[in-house]
């Protein structure tokens, strides 16, 4: 029997080891933000910066918003009149939609490594790289959630305008898919909090 205790603790321990290293990753400021107006408006950006990262958000946003192969799908997960047409066609020269950029969120002025037009595919996002930063992105509302600011991948980061706490690995862009409904939609309707 002490035996039997004793392996499994042992067992135990590389796994407890790795579910930690993953807990590690520190929490950092960004703000959230509707236009470049609030920005200016909190004092603490210049203007000129607020401009620039609302202008990286828009050059981001066709790239990883997610698509939709026809506009009735995408107002039923953001609702009616928040999409429009993707500058992206099907292979058949169809149109593909995707949901209209409702805000954006930046880095911190001391963050600011790892804002603006630093978006990589996905494959080399996901490196890792060290010290990187909460990079400047678009952000959605779903129609089941009017009131959380999501990022394209769904992922919810502030009910609200102002500074936010997160971590970068959480909002990583990654390049927008081809959904059908049931997937942004369902999942902002299944998750009623925001942050991680």
């Amino acid at each position: 029997m002490k035996r039997s205790k004793k392996a499994a603790l042992v067992l135990m321990v590389p796994v407890a080891t790795l579910l930690l290293a993953g807990c590690g990753e520190e929490r950092e400021q960004a703000m959230v933000f509707t236009d470049p107006s609030e920005c200016s408006a909190a004092a603490l950006n210049s203007a000129s910066q607020c401009e620039a990262d609302y202008a990286a958000a828009q050059a981001l946003h066709p790239q990883v918003a997610p698509k939709y192969l026809n506009k009735e799908e995408c107002e039923v997960d953001f609702g009616a009149g928040n999409c429009e047409t993707a500058p992206q066609q099907t292979t058949s020269g169809g149109s593909v939609f995707m949901p209209m950029m409702m805000g954006y969120m930046m880095g911190q002025m001391l963050n600011r490594g790892g804002a603006g037009g630093n978006f990589q595919q996905p494959a080399a996002a996901g490196a890792g790289a060290a010290g990187s930063k909460i990079p400047t992105q678009p952000l959605y509302k779903s129609r089941d959630d009017r009131g959380t600011f999501r990022t394209a991948t769904n992922t919810p980061v502030a009910g609200g305008i102002g500074p936010i706490s997160l971590k970068p690995s959480q909002v990583k862009p990654q390049v927008g898919q081809v959904v059908r409904r049931g997937g942004f939609g369902q999942q902002a309707a299944a998750r009623n909090s925001f942050g991680g």
